[in-house]
């Protein structure tokens, strides 16, 4: 749970400006493991986000059934896209605009996905994933994807690539407007943990569901530094004519309540908001605990 005093503020955009003491953040995550034996468990999760605003109705976040053993893992998820190359931003930044929200950077949807992963070595892990993209429940997925990928992570480094294939309905490509969308896509994260900072870098191709020459690669960077109790960081992104900076220091109370004091600006570029340019500047200090 969060509670922040935000100040925002927008140009050329006929969005109205949020100001004031807010409760930004209230989730509560319900977690169960069971041991199966032989190696074997089941992990849950379950997500409610109640939004932080009074009388808004409560939702269901992101949900998960996990099935490991030493050989292999396999896990059933309703999440969204976009967790690999957003791992990079490794700044302690709290913000009401996160790096999803605005700037046209990384593009997130709703996903249902089934992967299964296997460990090659102590090291190595390699990953196939099943991703529809829609409305849980749908009659019909508006897209169907699968996955390839491979982890690295060992001595402070941690690197995950993965190559996106897409196959798309003809609905979703009309409402796309085009019969011809791309339809194949790499990502990649980069983190290196050198003790005395953190560094993340992330690269995201140029995005499925687009029109060939429509769309750029996306770089992600972000670097963390930690001072006894303090941290400080930075995160900056850009793809084509957008891009987002944070800025976060966070001061350690405990190991579960932190006080964060972020700034963020947002550019994206011409005809994406209103037909002008979109700049906003968002500045959040908040409290924050988990119980």
């Amino acid at each position: 749970m969060a509670f922040g005093f935000i100040k925002d503020t927008q140009n050329k955009t006929t969005g109205a400006a949020d100001h004031g003491l807010v409760n930004t953040d209230a989730y509560i995550d319900i977690n169960a493991t069971e041991d199966l034996g032989g190696g074997m468990k089941l992990s849950g999760t379950f997500e409610f986000n109640a939004d932080g605003e009074r009388k808004a109705k409560a939702y269901a976040g992101d949900k998960s059934l996990v099935i490991s053993s030493p050989a292999a893992t396999f896990a059933l998820a309703n999440t969204r896209s976009g967790g690999n190359q957003g791992a990079a931003l490794v700044a302690p930044v709290n913000l009401w605009e996160g790096a999803f929200d605005v700037g046209n950077v990384i593009t997130r949807v709703a996903i249902d996905a089934a992967a299964v992963s296997i460990p090659l070595t102590p090291a190595i892990t390699a990953s196939v994933k099943y991703v529809e993209a829609s409305n849980d429940g749908s009659t019909e997925p508006g897209s169907v994807t699968m996955v390839y990928g491979g982890t690295y992570a060992a001595n402070g480094l941690k690197a995950t690539l993965q190559y996106n294939v897409t196959n798309f309905t003809d609905g979703l490509k009309a409402a796309l407007g085009t019969t011809d969308p791309r339809t194949a896509s790499t990502d990649l994260s980069v983190i290196y943990n050198a003790g005395i900072a953190t560094l993340g870098f992330g690269y995201d191709s140029a995005r499925r569901g687009k029109a060939n020459g429509t769309d750029e690669a996306a770089t992600l960077l972000g670097v963390s530094v930690p001072f006894g109790n303090f941290s400080a960081g930075v995160n900056y992104a850009k793809r084509d004519t957008s891009s987002f900076a944070q800025v976060g220091v966070q001061y350690d109370l405990s190991k579960r309540t932190n006080l964060n004091a972020s700034y963020g600006t947002y550019t994206t570029g011409k005809g994406a908001v209103g037909g002008g340019d979109l700049v906003q500047d968002t500045t959040k200090v908040s409290l924050n605990h988990s119980f």
